[in-house]
């Protein structure tokens, strides 16, 4: 709810004259998983052989749906960007990459990857990991979900999360603890920026 609340705000902002970026939820995702990434050393990291080998920045693969298949941008550095400089490059990388003219050098090195398809209604799914990486995330659509509080049934929005991991590289537990903390984040997504 709260990443749907700042997105609203952004939106009215927008609508009341002032010169800001179109924020996205996928930004919003982008900018936190490049934050709470660097406290997940192991999921941040490429696998060889028996090691891992963890990097000091984020660097973001985009899964995007192209004409010519799917494509995995990448957004470098992506955990020393504003949430505005994330939304534009993130935008044009997935232009480049759908138009077909996206420099081949933008397409490797990614630390991690993120893939979104919550536009296409889709509530749960298991991406499939991009080695060496060692993880990835899949974002699924808003559905409306149901609730207990105070004895009272409410309904509220949820976006669902589920992260593909290499158990090689990581063992459950600390994998399940970036995914809940990733979901804390995002649920009070203000207090991240």
């Amino acid at each position: 709810g709260s990443i749907l609340a700042y997105r609203a705000q952004l939106k009215a902002a927008a609508a009341a004259g002032q010169e800001l970026p179109n924020i996205t939820l996928n930004d919003i995702i982008l900018f936190a998983a490049s934050r709470v990434l660097l406290n997940h050393p192991d999921l941040n990291a490429h696998f060889f052989d028996d090691h891992n080998r963890r990097f000091k920045h984020v660097h973001l693969g985009m899964a995007v749906d192209t004409p010519r298949g799917l494509m995995v941008p990448t957004l470098r550095d992506a955990d020393t960007k504003t949430l505005a400089k994330i939304s534009r490059e993130a935008k044009l990388l997935a232009t480049q990459a759908i138009d077909g003219d996206i420099n081949p050098d933008l397409l490797g090195g990614a630390t991690f990857t993120i893939s979104n398809l919550g536009a296409l209604g889709i509530e749960s799914f298991t991406p499939v990991i991009n080695p060496p990486q060692t993880g990835i995330l899949g974002v699924d659509c808003i559905t409306e979900r149901i609730r207990t509080v105070d004895g009272a049934i409410t309904a509220y929005p949820a976006m669902g999360l589920s992260l593909t991991y290499d158990h090689r590289a990581i063992d459950g537990a600390p994998a399940s603890r970036f995914l809940k903390y990733l979901g804390g984040v995002l649920a009070q997504f203000p207090v991240l920026l």
